[in-house]
């Protein structure tokens, strides 16, 4: 996949950015039906596509220069250090790109596009996030044969024979990859029955609910990752950002808990002051783990203590949006919906 297919006013293309394409285009493709049953019509799909796809694009290179450039004083730099010359950062054709700055911009270009088209805040959003992990899940089927989502050297013997795990080497590595594909399957399939739930969410919820089970998930398959990718000394920068991703949203509806008429407030005070203290230990004891990886001589343990505290932040984010209330703003619906209001 990482061979170049042809080229394009003299820059390459490879088969992998060729499957980014798709997944971006089955991606919004997943998102139209939403996005007409908002009756904005095929123009407010074009618009949505304006603005996702180059944002998408461009965040995803962003994110990728950023965390190289942001270590340049600490460590090699492979663009201040190596190169000496940050100029060839623009180089976009030389590969470097990240999946979770790709979201972060397809986002954004959705936020951008119901500001351009009037409508309500959260609505594309929303749309996005049915047909977000089905991009994700096909980028990941494309990374087979580029050398990224391996994991360590294979111990279950059963797997090795399979003719699913690459080989680094000559030695039998985890497909990691088809792990992280397999859990956005999953999130394909939540994602489209919560969106056709009839449950009066506000604006932008369905779109939370993805990044917190996107970015909790994601920590830890980050950490299953061996090929470097955007390891920057010891840490993961991805595995960051996704955390990020959930911890924002638990802002979010902490924010709308507080707010909330109908809790009271000793009961306000006692619910956030549970769901911070625990998420925050969480994280703590998930770092702990992460760095138990290695240095415990039980990966399987330190795994296993990573995701029950990953389980216990979603658990504090859940009551969290709970009884900050499901029908905190207006409804998001089709037109029927709306009549039926």
């Amino acid at each position: 996949m990482d061979h170049t297919v042809f080229t394009l006013f003299g820059l390459p293309v490879t088969g992998f950015g060729l499957g980014c394409m798709l997944a971006m285009l089955c991606g919004l493709a997943a998102a139209l039906p939403r996005v007409l049953r908002l009756g904005l019509g095929w123009s407010g799909f074009i618009r949505l596509c304006f603005c996702v796809i180059p944002l998408s694009w461009i965040c995803s290179r962003a994110l990728y220069v950023l965390a190289d450039l942001a270590v340049g004083l600490i460590e090699s730099s492979y663009y201040i250090n190596t190169l000496g010359n940050p100029l060839p950062a623009l180089y976009f054709w030389e590969g470097g790109y990240s999946v979770t700055g790709a979201v972060l911009g397809a986002l954004l270009g959705a936020k951008l596009a119901e500001k351009w088209l009037h409508t309500e805040s959260g609505a594309l959003r929303d749309c996005l996030s049915v047909g977000l992990p089905l991009a994700i899940l096909i980028e990941r089927l494309c990374e087979a044969g580029t050398g990224l989502g391996l994991g360590r050297p294979v111990t279950w013997t059963w797997l090795a024979k399979t003719g699913l795990c690459p080989t680094v080497e000559g030695e039998a590595v985890y497909p990691i990859f088809l792990f992280e594909a397999l859990f956005c399957l999953f999130l394909v399939i939540l994602m489209e029955e919560l969106s056709h739930r009839r449950v009066r969410r506000a604006g932008g919820d369905l779109t939370r609910i993805f990044l917190v089970v996107y970015g909790l998930g994601q920590v830890l398959l980050e950490s299953f990752r061996q090929d470097g990718h955007m390891v920057k000394h010891f840490v993961h920068v991805q595995q960051i950002v996704a955390i990020v991703f959930a911890v924002a949203v638990l802002v979010r509806w902490s924010v709308r808990l507080a707010r909330h008429a109908g809790v009271r407030r000793n009961q306000k005070s006692a619910l956030l002051a549970m769901a911070w203290l625990l998420t925050l230990a969480a994280i703590g004891v998930a770092v702990w783990a992460e760095f138990g990886v290695d240095r415990w001589g039980n990966r399987a343990g330190a795994y296993g203590l990573m995701a029950a505290c990953l389980a216990l932040i979603a658990a504090q984010i859940g009551i969290a949006y709970h009884f900050a209330g499901t029908r905190g703003g207006k409804r998001v619906g089709t037109r029927e919906d709306r009549a039926d209001q």
